[in-house]
């Protein structure tokens, strides 16, 4: 069995001492002279009240236990997203100092090309150097659901070890959620710590005051299996793991458990644990848009993509500036909808947009609408059937 522990308090330094101690401690993975790589989450650097990124004190105790285990060198890194240095990053950047680690922009470091065995998608993947050439791995995410992947934890937190080109590309080619699998097969983590001391939901850069979806949970979670430790968090934060794809297919080919049944928790139950309220795309996009709306109903990861792409389609396409009648989209996805169960969200005239084949039209779901077939659909189907429904 997997073994993951979850611990709640208001110290930060002190939650996370403990959820180390309850999976082994950091000697289970350091040794006297290893060189350790922590990598926390930093994104774009964004302040430390919005959840986006990792509390510094988390990894200072990472830091200090490193050490104290016997550690040579310790290395803090990320690939960042930001253009300049931030408020966080500077705070990163005097933590090292402090402590006698080092902090890495590792887009400044050479990335190497490595062979994947059996690989998912990509039978090579480019990774940092200063991360293949540590000893222990140590990966530290926040606890944060995802617009597009449902959430971004331990596995999502590979794409920050990589060069920016090389994320774009994957972006571009809607393989992320392959990429990421097979990075973790290049280089798996000796040990995942997920700060958790807030949750919110990843976008992107966005000013503070549009993170309102953000909420102080107190919780470290800490383990070795990073697809257990992602199941745990989804369930955590109200995100069924089974819609998410990546945590399928990263159990299939070897990562680790998803079946929470054969995960052994220690510290507070799952359950005690649980917030259950954390913002996904459909919520999110639903509270901002008046004339788009999105009905999910257990919609995988696959649909989400497809949504956050309709939400861009719309936006930039001035779509909905435009003086249409009908005035409002509503887009299904998921296996479990019904007509009954969207009748409330129908204003006259709405246009209804059934996305994938989880939402054919049958005599048993009692769904009407424009069906765009595909699992998931492609982006191109779908705007092509919007252009369609508005004549242009």
């Amino acid at each position: 069995m997997s073994r993951v522990s979850i611990v709640r308090g208001g110290d930060i330094r002190a939650r996370t001492e403990e959820a180390i101690r309850r999976v082994g401690g950091i000697g289970s993975v350091v040794k006297r002279g290893d060189k350790v790589f922590v990598k926390p989450n930093l994104v774009d650097g964004a302040p430390f009240i919005t959840g986006e990124v990792t509390q510094l004190e988390t990894i200072e105790v990472l830091i200090k236990e490193s050490f104290d285990a016997g550690a040579s060198e310790v290395i803090v890194g990320e690939t960042p997203t930001y253009r300049r240095p931030t408020e966080t990053i500077e705070k990163y950047r005097r933590l090292a100092e402090d402590t006698g680690a080092k902090f890495l922009e590792l887009n400044n470091y050479p990335f190497v090309e490595v062979e994947v065995k059996n690989p998912r998608f990509f039978s090579t993947v480019r990774l940092s150097k200063p991360l293949l050439e540590s000893d222990v791995f140590i990966n530290v995410p926040t606890l944060k659901t995802h617009a597009q992947y449902g959430i971004t934890v331990a596995i999502k937190n590979m794409y920050g070890l990589i060069p920016p080109e090389d994320r774009m590309f994957y972006h571009y080619t809607g393989r992320v959620e392959e990429a990421i699998i097979d990075l973790c097969k290049v280089k798996r983590a000796d040990l995942i710590v997920v700060d958790g001391t807030y949750t919110t939901l990843h976008l992107g850069p966005r000013p503070i005051e549009d993170f309102r979806e953000t909420h102080r949970l107190d919780l470290t979670i800490a383990g070795f299996d990073p697809v257990a430790i992602d199941a745990i968090s989804a369930r955590i934060l109200g995100v069924e793991p089974s819609t998410i794809r990546y945590l399928r297919w990263a159990e299939e080919d070897g990562l680790g458990i998803s079946d929470l049944s054969s995960v052994e928790v220690t510290g507070i139950s799952l359950e005690e644990a649980r917030f259950g309220k954390a913002i996904g795309i459909a919520e999110y996009v639903n509270s901002r848009m008046n004339d788009f709306k999105i009905a999910n109903f257990g919609a995988c990861t696959g649909c989400l993509q497809l949504m956050m792409n309709l939400v861009h389609f719309l936006r930039f396409s001035g779509l909905s500036k435009r003086s249409l009648k009908p005035s409002k989209i509503i887009c299904v996805v998921g296996p479990k909808a019904r007509a009954d169960e969207i009748k409330g969200m129908l204003d006259e005239g709405c246009v209804i947009l059934l996305c994938g084949y989880c939402t054919a039209p049958t005599f048993y779901n009692g769904l009407k609408g424009h069906f765009v077939p595909g699992c998931p659909p492609s982006p191109e189907e779908l705007q092509l059937k919007i252009k369609e429904i508005y004549g242009f």
